[in-house]
């Protein structure tokens, strides 16, 4: 019977949530570059989206590690 390796869902997580941090850095240059093709109300949306992603992600990031 194999061991379960604790740190393997750890590490794992710690990937994801570096991924997912770099995607949103991405979309927020992406938003940036086309921000012209949105409504002022759908980028403030897009905006607020993003940085409630992001501000959960580092929050879990300190309890992760």
């Amino acid at each position: 019977m194999p061991r379960n390796d604790g740190n393997k869902d750890k590490s794992e997580d710690l990937k994801k949530l570096e991924l997912t941090i770099r995607n949103i850095h991405k979309n927020e240059e992406f938003l940036a570059e086309n921000a012209e093709e949105l409504t002022p109300h759908q980028l403030k949306d897009v905006k607020a989206h993003l940085a409630s992603k992001k501000k959960h992600l580092e929050e879990t990031d300190g309890t992760i590690k």
